[in-house]
């Protein structure tokens, strides 16, 4: 009872930091489509622009992107399993930035910046006259001489160091879900168990309870505490205990009779460690709890 109340204690963990791990993943999809999109929308722009205007211009239309692609969303033929990846969002995005593009090279027609071109233009000459400058005091000495310059040989000496060091420590690629879980305080094993612990609470999806009856952990969960305290008394019925050990095959250690739900339901514990829940005549249904043993 105790694993089970443990783990119990995760699952509010986890479910508090869920919508700020959403709200960050959301944030970094919005970052990744604002870039995308504003990138090919640029390429739309017949003039010339220099580095930092570029850069303006895809934050500026790929935001432009992402609210048109945000509001034509809804009319995507997607269905609504893919809405989970952001699959609508990024073809309404693909739409307008096709429209989006042919728009600004529209709008661009007959804008060249010839300033910037010019101060473009500048920059590159001063750039080739050091180069050729470079190669005029380089032009006498051999290749390897070259390469062995004290700069370079600098260069090489802290590239292979770092590469070197950080190869001795290198312990393989990091798993991003262990890397995602302990961010918010969890850690692989108790992901593993509480896992275990949500496949055991709902074991078949497909094969429903019968009418009336709860699954023996949600017994266990309400009433765990009464139990280990001795407020609720072990209790005999042979005709309740012949009804489990007949449908789930196993032995009947000990029983419990609760009152929940206005329905009285016998809770059973059994020789391998598995819980059992009946009402009246009707065998509910056993979990066993074997695999949240840590």
């Amino acid at each position: 009872m105790a694993d089970i109340s443990n783990l119990a204690a995760v699952a509010p963990q986890l479910l508090s930091q869920l919508p700020s791990f959403l709200q960050i993943l959301q944030i970094m999809t919005y970052t990744f489509f604002v870039l995308f999109f504003g990138s090919i929308i640029m390429k739309g722009f017949r003039g010339y622009l220099p580095w930092h205007m570029k850069l303006l211009g895809r934050i500026g239309f790929g935001f432009v992107a992402l609210v048109c692609s945000v509001a034509l969303s809804p009319f995507m033929p997607v269905d609504s399993i893919y809405k989970i990846f952001q699959l609508d969002l990024f073809l309404a995005g693909i739409l307008s930035t096709i429209v989006l593009t042919v728009s600004l090279f529209l709008i661009s027609y007959g804008i060249y910046n010839r300033p910037a071109m010019e101060k473009a233009i500048e920059k590159l000459k001063a750039m080739l006259e050091k180069a050729k400058d470079a190669e005029r005091k380089e032009g006498g000495e051999k290749k390897i001489r070259r390469l062995l310059s004290p700069v370079r040989v600098v260069g090489i000496a802290v590239f292979c160091a770092f590469v070197l060091l950080s190869l001795v420590y290198f312990t393989g690629f990091p798993d991003p879900t262990e890397n995602l879980f302990s961010a918010i305080g969890l850690s692989k094993k108790d992901i593993e168990q509480l896992s275990t612990y949500i496949e055991a609470v709902y074991p078949n999806q497909s094969q429903s309870m019968p009418q009336g009856c709860v699954s023996p952990l949600e017994l266990a969960q309400n009433f765990g505490e009464d139990i280990l305290n001795n407020r609720i008394p072990p209790y005999t019925d042979q005709g309740m205990e012949s009804l489990i050990e007949s449908n789930s095959e196993e032995t009947v250690v000990t029983m419990y009779r609760i009152d929940y739900k206005s329905r009285v339901f016998t809770l059973a514990v059994t020789s391998r460690q598995s819980l059992c829940s009946a009402t009246g005549s009707e065998f509910c249904g056993c979990v066993n709890l074997s695999g949240l043993n840590p």
